[in-house]
């Protein structure tokens, strides 16, 4: 009995399972590069179903004539101390670019401009200083005294300009992943209407845009919602929990030496709600020399519940006091409308709003029927949890 890593894996194909419908969807629709269709891709779904997971198997298996740039934002946002904006973003785009062309920096890419990686590689961040040069494939080139336009326009273009002048490739792939975090920009509106300004024009670059967030979240709306800046035109693909039949084929197919009696299987499946993240890490608590029934689990459960749960830990130590005590209201509070929020707390209106707003964007809250729920019970499990053996909730 071997322990499921909870993280990408270097053998990413060792682990990946029930994702061929979802793997081949994607697949087809940016295989229209090849014939100068480029399709923009929006990915929703729970947090740790599997999205990041499922993109770095695209990744490992893309066709040879794609290049691919993966960029992870809630990585921009840590690094920069909680900052982030466009031109941090821009510049990260274009660093990762770089970073493209040098792992494709071999004889069957030869022929890529050399100017190009020489272009990037000298960037000086805060300076924009490009070496002297003002122009490449005829692409504008920012000095250090130029204004957010011309870098803009410089990172938007400089994909389908790649395509364009190298003939061994066909196609350019812009992963953006956690992108909930572009809500923290002050400005994030205006950066998804540059990304169609430019896009819409580019019949070989595909954006993906992927993220722990409900497809009906206010930056899905803002990205791809009726008024939003692709205006429905994102392809919105939602990657859902594994079925109850699908949790107990994994165990059977991956997992055989774990044995349940079947109110066992019921009780470990409503513990983990078939999303994979929890139950991979409530596997690597499991036994081989026990028959797990109803109360077996529920006890392994709350026993190991920080192991289980170790991706809400993290979650709740990034949270701030707002958001900690939304979360908290919502929790103990069946039916929660915005005006219990507003009894229970001594938050002004517009703190309110915003953290609200900030909760939805992460896949944490979500709005149905005129009320606020957890998006995830697991929170509130270990929040009781905690407060069950602590006295208090975690700060």
């Amino acid at each position: 009995m071997g322990n499921i890593p909870l993280f990408i894996p270097k053998g990413i194909d060792k682990y990946f399972y029930n994702r061929n419908k979802e793997l081949n969807k994607i697949n087809f629709y940016l295989s229209g590069l090849h014939e100068d269709i480029s399709q923009q891709l929006s990915i929703t779904g729970y947090r740790g179903v599997g999205k990041t997971f499922l993109l770095h198997k695209i990744i490992k298996d893309i066709n040879p004539n794609f290049l691919v740039t993966y960029i992870d934002i809630s990585s921009i946002y840590s690094e920069n101390d909680g900052t982030l904006n466009s031109t941090l973003l821009l510049t990260e785009i274009l660093n990762k670019i770089n970073q493209t062309l040098e792992e494709k920096d071999n004889s069957k890419f030869s022929k890529i401009n050399n100017s190009i990686r020489n272009l990037i590689t000298n960037i000086k961040l805060k300076k924009y200083d490009f070496n002297e040069i003002t122009t490449i494939f005829d692409i504008p080139i920012p000095h250090y005294e130029d204004d957010y336009k011309k870098i803009s326009k410089f990172v938007m273009q400089l994909p389908q300009k790649i395509v364009e002048n190298t003939e061994e490739v066909d196609g350019f792939i812009i992963i953006m992943d956690e992108i909930q975090m572009l809500k923290q920009m002050k400005n994030s509106e205006s950066f998804f209407w540059l990304l169609r300004s430019h896009n819409q024009f580019q019949t070989n670059v595909s954006y993906i845009l992927t993220g722990s967030t409900s497809k009906t979240s206010e930056i899905i709306e803002m990205i791809n919602g009726e008024t939003g800046a692709f205006g429905g035109r994102m392809i919105q693909i939602n990657i859902d929990p594994f079925t109850k039949e699908e949790t107990y084929n994994y165990f059977k197919e991956r997992m055989p030496e774990i044995q349940f009696t079947e109110s066992g299987f019921e009780r470990f499946y409503k513990c983990t709600r078939g999303i994979p993240a929890y139950i991979n890490s409530f596997y690597n608590v499991l036994s081989s020399d026990i028959l797990y029934d109803d109360e077996e689990i529920k006890n392994t459960f709350y026993t190991s519940i920080d192991q289980i749960l170790v991706m809400w830990i993290k979650v709740w130590g990034t949270l701030n006091e707002y958001e900690k005590k939304i979360i908290i209201t919502i929790m103990e509070n069946d039916e929660t409308t915005w005006n219990t929020i507003d009894s229970k707390t001594d938050f002004s209106t517009s703190t309110i709003n915003k953290y609200l707003n900030s909760l939805q964007n992460k896949g944490i809250v979500s709005y149905k029927n005129k009320l606020y729920l957890l998006e995830d019970q697991m929170i509130k499990a270990w929040l009781e949890h905690e407060k069950e053996i602590r006295g208090f909730y975690p700060e």
